[in-house]
């Protein structure tokens, strides 16, 4: 069978390099080596408990998506929980973090990005 260069699954995608949060994985479903050059989607998978610890700041937004298990984003200190099916816009410039609340379930989502966003904010003291 020819391989479909258009349609595939997230999970058959290779893990992506510059993954900063410790028992976690990230995957590249569009960015700049994949269709697009205007933004990056990356598809996150927390293990139970995994997350930031830290809350960082930058000038450009995410917006999430929650595909399963639940968490919490953290915008401007208010905690807001998560789970499959919501939602999440975090404007630039606003103090953030996120993690998994479960103690069983990984906690998967996509967040978009601008490419420079891509980055670690341990590296350069910016970006997520």
């Amino acid at each position: 069978m020819e391989e479909n260069k258009y349609v595939g699954k997230i999970q058959d995608l290779p893990d992506a390099k510059g993954n900063f949060i410790k028992h976690a994985t990230k995957k590249i479903v569009f960015g700049p080596k994949h269709f697009s050059d205007e933004f990056v989607m990356r598809c996150w998978t927390l293990e139970p408990g995994a997350g930031e610890k830290d809350q960082h700041q930058h000038n450009w937004p995410h917006w999430c998506v929650m595909l399963s298990g639940k968490g919490f984003f953290v915008i401007d200190g208010v905690e807001y929980p998560v789970k499959r099916g919501d939602w999440v816009h975090v404007p630039g410039d606003h103090p953030h973090y996120n993690y998994n609340s479960s103690a069983t379930e990984n906690f998967c989502f996509l967040c978009i990005v601008p490419p420079e966003g891509d980055v670690s904010p341990l590296l350069m003291g910016k970006g997520c």
